[in-house]
């Protein structure tokens, strides 16, 4: 009779794995984290875009004001970045109760700044005919990685005076560092 042959991993293979794994890890989290950012301003750049958009439709259809700013608490304009969030809402940007449409929550891993930081350039405002308000004067909003790495990944969406949005890759951010 034969002895019994016992099956199962020797020390040498196991470790080979581990080696395996460890090197197809270090290959691939890079890559995951690009995906990651990259998704994440995607998706910012195309949300404030369709909330513009919206905004424009719904002053047209209800007759009145509708506004666009960016708002850290969810209900009015406030002085954030878009990364915080922003509102959708019927009235103008300094109105004490208003009837909000559309609250978009925060955005980790991107970071965000106005060209021109007036509350009259990061709010926009159309009037039911569908025009932003005369004042406007056109925006740009710089949209970049937390990650300095990875600002290649980096949008710039340029509004002009008739809330035209054009969305420009300029391959390095353009948020000015700030102050030591």
């Amino acid at each position: 009779m034969k002895p019994a042959r016992q099956a199962g991993f020797t020390l040498v293979e196991l470790m080979v794995v581990m080696v395996i794994v460890a090197v197809m890890a270090m290959i691939a989290i890079p890559s995951w984290r690009s995906m990651q950012v990259r998704n994440t301003i995607r998706t910012l750049v195309n949300d404030y875009t369709l909330s513009v958009y919206f905004a424009k439709t719904e002053a047209v259809r209800q007759n009145a004001p509708v506004t666009v700013c960016p708002s850290s608490d969810g209900a009015t304009c406030t002085d954030s970045g878009l990364e915080d969030g922003w509102v959708v809402f019927v009235g103008l940007p300094d109105a004490a109760v208003p009837v909000l449409l559309q609250d978009t929550p925060a955005r980790p891993r991107v970071r965000t700044a106005f060209a021109d930081n007036t509350l009259a350039n990061r709010a926009v405002t159309f009037l039911p005919n569908g025009q932003p308000v005369a004042a406007y004067a056109g925006n740009t909003l710089f949209v970049c990685p937390t990650e300095a790495d990875l600002d290649n990944l980096s949008r710039d969406i340029a509004m002009n005076r008739t809330a035209r949005i054009n969305v420009l890759t300029p391959g390095v951010c353009n948020i000015p560092a700030p102050p030591p």
